[in-house]
């Protein structure tokens, strides 16, 4: 009995050092921190970005001071087509909305010109989508101001502006 004893001691001990030896810390191992990834801004996406940064300035801008105009405009339109307005101010509401529509032509054609770039540029077609559709925003933009939907026009602008933003903050520094 003494001997089954002796030889379960020496057993337990072995499986306790065995167990003992398994629990102690590894030392870490020195680890080469990955080199950040640069990416590469070609030509082209640089030019777009600053082209698609300044279109964002000036529509802003625009925007901006078109805003406070929306309901007077409304208004001097639905006057002017039920003939409430004298023949002076139906003259000067015509030229502002010709100049108004002459301006929003001005930004179409930028606009359109930009996103043709994006079409046509491999470099620049992964960032399409963001960009998409200003163009037809901008169309949109000139007809509803040529038939006095000045809420729509806003409407269009913000739009573009938008789709602007997006495509710049995408776009790589």
């Amino acid at each position: 009995m003494k001997i089954w004893l002796c030889l379960g001691i020496v057993a337990c001990s072995g499986v306790l050092a065995v167990s003992a030896a398994a629990q102690k810390p590894k030392r870490p191992v020195p680890r080469t921190a990955p080199t950040p990834v640069r990416q590469v801004v070609t030509a082209d996406e640089r030019a777009a970005k600053q082209t698609a940064s300044n279109q964002l300035a000036y529509l802003s801008g625009y925007l901006q001071k078109f805003t406070p105009m929306v309901q007077p405009l409304n208004d001097l339109a639905t006057a002017d087509n039920a003939g409430k307005l004298s023949k002076k101010a139906s003259s000067d509401y015509n030229n502002a909305k010709k100049k108004l529509a002459i301006q929003l032509t001005d930004f179409g054609v930028g606009l359109t010109n930009l996103e043709n770039d994006f079409k046509t540029k491999p470099s620049l077609k992964k960032y399409l989508l963001k960009i998409q559709g200003i163009s037809d925003l901008s169309a949109t933009a000139e007809d509803s101001a040529n038939t006095g939907k000045y809420d729509t026009v806003r409407e269009a602008l913000k739009g573009i502006v938008q789709r602007l933003s997006d495509t710049v903050a995408a776009m790589p520094s």
